[in-house]
């Protein structure tokens, strides 16, 4: 849809696309979603959403600020240290943010999160491979059209195309997943779908470069999808099984918040591959710029094929604890 809007349509077109979409989801919850237990009293503490907000938004923005610094330090611009300056200053209010928020959390009888989930071993473990196979998904949904346009000759439609296959097999293989972790239980399937997974980032780092067709980018983003598509929410259910009744819904809370805070990193990071490899070498279009793409896609590949080994490390470590 991005690449037909990008072709042949105003880009703010695609937010006018997305309301009827939003609308039919509307109805389908009002009609279907049922309240099957009685409610409970519980509160919601300003100050705990108060440092949530301001704990993700400046993490976000200080890894902003360092890939502007390191693309400035990269063309030699005097403006590198008032950048790196903001980044460090963003980062430290990050963390006290967060502090504050465990430390409040800790002390409140009714905390937005109760952060005692994290520690079952099982579940951290579970959580951060969920976050991590997030990262590349959404860095791949990053690099791979950007990469494709600047560097590989694609057009707009194209770009957006490519990611097609591997979401439809996304898509069509989540049902298969769920049935073969009943069957045989989450340690082969999973760890199988994780090598497959891992093999697609590697061909991926170790293949694409100068003169890449579009088709290579397909193949192995298909192969990734695969792997992927068989042990994402897998492992989210992994991670929720080991938790008793009364912390499912702050386990729930911490996979959704932690994926959205993922997504948003990855983008801010590929971004930074790109940039900091684009940074001095002319505009759109130029031999240098688009040889610098390549190489800047190349290593954000292999950082992604690097994620994607500590994501199946995480799991396979959550699979050997016995806590």
């Amino acid at each position: 849809m991005g690449g037909l809007v990008g072709t042949f349509m105003p880009w703010r077109w695609i937010f006018v696309i997305l309301l009827p979409f939003l609308f039919v989801s509307l109805v389908c919850g009002l009609k279907t979603i049922h309240q099957v237990t009685p409610t409970e009293e519980a509160h919601i503490n300003p100050l705990h959403v108060l440092c949530l907000a301001v704990g993700f938004v400046c993490f976000v923005f200080a890894l902003d600020r360092g890939g502007s610094a390191v693309t400035a330090v990269s063309n030699g611009d005097t403006s590198a240290t008032t950048q790196c300056v903001i980044a460090v200053v963003l980062l430290l209010i990050a963390m006290a943010a967060l502090l504050v928020f465990a430390w409040a959390s800790h002390r409140a009888f009714s905390p937005l999160v109760r952060l005692t989930v994290l520690r079952s071993v099982k579940f951290r473990w579970h959580l951060l491979a969920y976050v991590l196979l997030q990262f590349v998904t959404i860095g791949y949904g990053y690099m791979i059209p950007n990469a494709s346009q600047l560097g590989f000759g694609a057009s707009v439609l194209a770009a957006g195309v490519m990611l097609l296959p591997g979401a439809l097999l996304g898509a069509a293989s989540a049902p298969v997943s769920g049935s073969l972790l009943d069957k045989f239980g989450p340690v082969r399937p999973m760890s199988t779908a994780m090598i497959v997974g891992l093999l697609g980032t590697v061909l991926m780092a170790a293949f694409i470069g100068a003169g890449s067709s579009m088709v290579m980018f397909d193949l192995w983003y298909f192969v990734y999808m695969l792997g992927f598509s068989m042990c994402f929410a897998n492992t989210m259910t992994c991670g929720m099984a080991v938790l008793p009744p009364e912390l499912k819904a702050d386990g729930n809370a911490l996979f959704n918040t932690f994926q959205q805070l993922s997504g948003a990193v990855a983008t801010t990071v590929m971004a930074v591959f790109l940039g900091v490899a684009q940074a001095g070498h002319g505009s759109a279009g130029d031999v240098e710029f688009v040889t610098a793409t390549q190489s800047g896609a190349h290593w954000g590949f292999v950082f992604l094929a690097v994620v994607m080994a500590c994501a199946m490390l995480a799991d396979l470590r959550a699979f050997a604890s016995k806590r």
